[in-house]
């Protein structure tokens, strides 16, 4: 992809990335969270903590499987409001409560929670390896802290990945740097779960997807103001190249990373 001036994506390639990046985890849906659910070990009586829980489906699944009671932090003050009116709405009768909250700086004592979950937007916490650490900080020891976090695959071009970053605001990092965090910050006995391929029903996925006239003329449009025709017309080459290649095979990957609490804090 040819380097040009950065210019805002239009909505409609947004809502494109958004369905072939994010769109391979909420398809494995339900399976995946029964998942963590068995992973987590833990019942009613316990408390559990969902770091960038978005509009609490994940919190309200979690609390219906395990019977723990659920915390869901985000740092959008939106999302937080859609998930404490779903849970007035639809489940009333579930222990869940929910904050607003920077993920890497969370509003909680240390040792409170027995297990903890870091959805795939703890990615986009300003720093990413302290809200990892933080997710530790106030997991019980010998609680189990779960990740589920996007990866970056080995087909991704290094201009793709700019992008990709540039447009969800969330940065994937290689499996091997998140097991390093979750190190780092006292979690033990980690364990992989590849789910990459578990979505592949999502749409869009596997296809090749294209730019509608419509969707290159909201480009061109965002982009004209700012550049020359040339270069706007390199704007919409530039985003369908990103579309072809995130719906490559395993571009992305999407693991669930799990691991215990060690009782004993690391020195720093």
């Amino acid at each position: 992809m040819a380097p040009v001036p950065n210019t805002p994506p239009a909505p409609v390639v947004l809502r494109l990335v958004q369905e072939l990046v994010l769109g391979r985890w909420r398809a494995a849906g339900a399976e995946l969270y029964r998942e963590v659910a068995s992973q987590l070990e833990v019942g009613a009586g316990q408390e559990i903590l969902v770091a960038g829980c978005g509009d609490g489906t994940s919190c309200e699944w979690l609390a219906q499987r395990t019977g723990a009671a659920v915390t869901g932090v985000d740092s959008d003050a939106e999302d937080i409001e859609e998930a404490e009116e779903r849970a007035r709405q639809r489940t009333p009768s579930l222990p869940l409560a929910f904050q607003q909250a920077s993920l890497d700086d969370l509003p909680h004592e240390t040792a409170v929670f027995d297990a903890a979950v870091g959805e795939p937007v703890l990615a986009a916490a300003r720093d990413p390896e302290r809200a990892v650490a933080e997710l530790a900080r106030v997991t019980k020891p010998m609680g189990v802290v779960v990740l589920l976090q996007l990866s970056w695959g080995p087909t991704l071009s290094a201009d793709a990945r700019t992008l990709l970053v540039d447009r969800l605001g969330l940065r994937p990092h290689h499996v091997v740097e998140w097991k390093q965090m979750l190190r780092d910050a006292g979690v033990v006995d980690l364990q992989v779960q590849d789910w990459t391929d578990e979505g592949d029903e999502a749409p869009g996925v596997g296809d090749e997807p294209k730019l509608s006239w419509q969707a290159k003329m909201q480009i061109v449009s965002g982009s004209f103001r700012r550049l020359r025709w040339r270069e706007a017309r390199e704007a919409v080459e530039r985003e369908s190249t990103l579309l072809r290649e995130l719906a490559r095979e395993r571009a992305l990957g999407f693991q669930l990373i799990r691991g215990v609490k060690w009782p004993h804090a690391r020195e720093t």
